[in-house]
């Protein structure tokens, strides 16, 4: 398994907070895989991401070969009830609602609290179910291994700023 030791929180939490502005549904996609990037590139070398070109999962473990899927949620890890905010597993493409295992762990990111735990595949499965095109799950408190929390974000640039200059630029 991973040495969440050599991971780089600050950071990672820092590239989550300047694109939170990144709501609009054109840049929704955008904003994962800008965070996505950030956790393989603060991950102390051990995570390779594959979130642009595989489904179902983010990275691939580069010493233990493990594969990960990453979940951001605002406000993930909910206090009054013993689940985690409702997350989707797998969304149709076309009218298959089966689900097979792409990933052995997930990464559940608290991107209110900035908190971030993990989870195997077999937690996250366990309460799936089929909603509209989406097969979705929420995963029990009991079944998170809490990795990190209370982390106080480097201040990064503003992503959605930033992007807004660029294409003002560009056209």
């Amino acid at each position: 398994m991973i040495n969440f030791n050599l991971f780089d929180f600050d950071s990672i939490f820092g590239v989550i907070k300047s694109t939170e502005k990144l709501t609009r549904n054109q840049v929704r996609t955008l904003r994962t895989e800008i965070q996505e990037r950030a956790i393989a590139k603060y991950s102390g070398g051990q995570l390779f991401y594959v979130g642009d070109t595989e489904d179902g999962k983010d990275f691939i473990g580069i010493f233990d070969n493990l594969r990960y899927e990453s979940k951001g949620i605002n406000g993930m890890f909910q206090k009054k009830v013993p689940y985690t905010k409702e997350i989707i597993l797998k969304n149709f493409r076309g009218n298959q609602t089966q689900i097979e295992q792409t990933f052995d762990y997930m990464f559940l990111w608290d991107t209110k609290n900035y908190k971030m735990g993990i989870s195997p595949w077999e937690s996250c499965y366990k309460n799936a179910i089929v909603k509209d095109a989406n097969i979705c799950s929420k995963i029990l408190h009991e079944d998170i291994s809490i990795v990190i929390e209370n982390i106080s974000p480097i201040e990064k640039t503003d992503f959605n700023e930033e992007l807004n200059k660029l294409i003002e630029e560009i056209i």
